[in-house]
């Protein structure tokens, strides 16, 4: 086996004779078996045999892809082995100096690298170089090296100069780039505001970031490291069974309910990810955890909205019928009662039904107010007024045991509301708060103006940000548990026995204020009593002065032409009996499209409408609209017990329009239709 070396003869013609002395003793001791290979430049080389234990060297060096260099310091370079050249991206017969090397350092390591270069010469040093820097290749790529050399020195004349320096250099750019990979990971999970950490193959915690400290609500001098990660909520399955499921999964999310150091419950996603090994070991699993709690909050809240939305669509739909059948029910008991005189035997059997028909027509306009589906007329109003008009009546629903204190407060923002809503919603909640106290106890009535911003904690029904008047409404009662404020506002829900209560109360509360733009919420814990919060939108106008209840005055004399349309042939054959017995000619057609088909054939012209305004095929405003054109000058009244914002605006009634809510009595009837023919016959300004 041969090696390769170079030298510079002192004298060209005995260059066998006068090697010079700093050549190494292997090399010298080879002299004799020199091979020379010929010129370069002024340099020769020459090929001398190498010993076994030097091949094996030369092996591991490759193997180990470390450069090795043997430099003279007054002689130029011995030796670059070919791993060095490449890493500088030097051809294997390139002459290599010293400033040669350090031009290709990383100008931001070449004040370092030669400040380490001169201490390693210092005569009084320890010649030690080992130092870690950058350099540009030839083909301008840059590298990380590790070089570790140690220079020789020789005395001459009593002084240490430089001899020689012999190095190792290894190529540690892919270690570097690991370890900068791992330094940025490490800064990212240790401050990372996602609460991280990881565990072993037992699940024994090894790393944990503040994150996760402040998550589970530990300090700083407390430790979770070492702990078993199942330690910080409790799981249903062992924790086996969930490490397997992970290394199985490799990717694992669950959520949970957990506890924190001080006690308090919140909820968790937890996300656990994990590296197997080649044979499907677990290795450590990363695992990070999110406070769910807000998002478990809006989903539980859309949930219930969803679930109210679909009920009161329901309760919308029956309410229309059952409209239509308590006209018929009333109607028909109030056209009977009109027939018997007050000693009929039979004649306190009917006012008993026409008084339970009330009541059904009471559960009827909660059931659309509930769902948002009765017309409303709001106006300015004075909170304080309307509850001091009616706090007697309040009084006497409490009975004697249960003391009323009402507080109204100064300068209560006008509030724009439907005013028969406003007094529907204070006696809904008084009676709900009596029934809390049946051993008796106080109920406060409160009255204050607030502004609602957009941080505010929101109400179970939630305002808009803006300025409300707040009705307060407290008791001392038996307080509610989480279970059943979560469904005190659905219909028909009641914790009263059976028979006391329809549980529509609440639920038309709930409704109103929706209907309205407002707001509500409830605070209870059980033993506690409870505290309705009203939030009342505020008026841009000052209250008006409700219209004082007047006589109705004697039956107008003149009859006219009426058209009636009603798609419910027993509610239009108990309207076309009213208005006949009053004298008028009535024309009944039993939907919109057959009116605008028989108008031209009606005699007398009719001179007012009256109209459902929900039917199938064109509706009451429509209808209303076409008859306007072909008869100037014609009334019209709507009645309905559902208008589906047919002749509504978000539940207001339109101004300037007659309507009569379903359902409606003959007297009510006669009334509406003498009001509007007083008013055709009238002198127009």
């Amino acid at each position: 086996m041969w090696g390769e070396y170079e030298y510079e003869d002192e004298d060209e013609g005995n260059h066998q004779d006068k090697i010079r002395r700093r050549r190494c003793a292997e090399f010298r001791g080879l002299r004799p078996e020199l091979r020379r290979l010929g010129y370069k430049g002024e340099r020769r080389y020459y090929r001398v045999p190498m010993r076994e234990d030097d091949e094996r060297l030369l092996q591991a060096i490759r193997v180990g892809n470390i450069g090795i260099f043997d430099h003279d310091h007054e002689g130029g370079p011995l030796y670059w082995s070919l791993e060095l050249r490449n890493m500088y991206g030097w051809a294997a017969d390139e002459i290599v100096t010293l400033p040669k090397i350090l031009s290709h350092v990383h100008p931001e390591d070449a004040p370092r690298v030669a400040n380490a270069v001169r201490r390693s010469h210092e005569p009084g040093g320890d010649g030690l170089f080992d130092i870690e820097h950058r350099i540009i290749d030839r083909q301008g790529q840059q590298r990380w090296l590790l070089t570790r050399s140690q220079t020789l020195f020789e005395s001459l004349h009593g002084q240490r100069r430089l001899s020689r320096t012999i190095g190792a250099v290894q190529d540690v750019t892919e270690r570097r780039t690991a370890d900068e990979r791992l330094h940025v990971l490490d800064t990212v999970l240790t401050s990372s505001a996602q609460a991280m950490a990881i565990a072993d193959a037992r699940g024994t915690l090894t790393f944990a970031n503040a994150a996760l400290y402040r998550l589970w609500g530990y300090s700083d001098s407390e430790t979770l490291l070492g702990r078993s990660l199942f330690d910080l909520w409790k799981s249903p399955d062992a924790p086996e069974v969930i490490l397997n499921r992970v290394r199985d999964c490799r990717v694992q999310y669950v959520e949970t309910s957990a506890v924190r150091a001080d006690g308090s419950a919140f909820h968790l996603g937890i996300t656990a990810e994990a590296i197997a090994g080649p044979g499907g070991e677990l290795t450590p699993v990363l695992v990070s955890f999110t406070d769910i709690s807000e998002r478990k909050h809006l989903e539980a809240q859309l949930m219930q909205a969803q679930k109210m939305e679909s009920i009161g669509r329901l309760a919308g739909g029956v309410a229309h019928d059952f409209n239509n059948l308590l006209t018929v029910i009333s109607g028909g008991i109030e056209l009977g009662l009109a027939t018997l005189g007050p000693d009929e035997p039979s004649c306190q059997h009917l006012m008993d039904a026409a008084e339970a028909a009330r009541s059904a027509a009471t559960l009827t306009r909660q059931l659309l107010a509930f769902s948002r589906k009765s017309a409303i007329a709001p106006r300015s109003l004075d909170l304080n007024a309307l509850l001091g008009r009616i706090e007697n009546m309040v009084v006497r629903l409490l009975g004697e045991d249960i003391q009323l204190q009402t507080v109204y407060g100064d300068d209560v923002t006008p509030i724009r509301f439907d005013p028969g809503q406003v007094e529907q919603i204070i006696l809904n909640l008084a009676v709900n708060a009596r029934d809390a106290m049946a051993s008796g106890g106080r109920l406060t009535i409160a009255t204050s103006t607030v502004c609602v911003t957009a941080d505010a904690n929101e109400p179970a029904v939630s305002p808009r940000p803006g300025k409300y008047a707040l009705l307060t409404v407290s008791d001392d009662g038996v307080g509610m548990s989480d279970d059943v404020r979560a469904h005190l506002f659905e219909p028909f829900f009641t914790t009263k026995e059976a028979g006391r209560g329809t549980g529509l109360g609440l639920a038309m509360v709930y409704g109103a204020v929706q209907q309205n733009g407002g707001g509500i919420d409830v605070e209870s814990e059980l033993g506690r009593g409870a505290t309705f919060k009203v939030y009342l939108p505020a008026a841009n106008a000052a209250p008006t002065t409700p219209p004082k209840r007047i006589p109705s005055p004697a039956p107008f004399a003149r009859v006219a032409s009426i058209l009636l349309v009603e798609d419910d042939a027993r509610v239009g054959a108990f309207a076309k009996t009213v208005l006949q017995q009053l004298g008028h000619t009535v024309h009944y057609l039993p939907n919109g499209d057959d009116a605008l088909a028989a108008l031209h054939s009606l005699q007398p012209v009719p001179e007012l409408l009256i109209t459902d305004v929900v039917m199938p095929g064109i509706n009451g405003r429509v209808l209303a609209e076409r008859l306007a054109v072909a008869l100037p000058g014609i009334q019209t009244l709507f009645v309905s017990g559902y208008t589906r914002n047919v002749i509504t605006e978000r539940g207001n009634v339109w101004e300037k329009i007659e309507f009569l809510p379903k359902p409606y009595s003959a007297e009510e009837l006669a009334r509406r239709v003498r009001q509007l023919l007083e008013k055709a016959a009238s002198p127009r300004s």
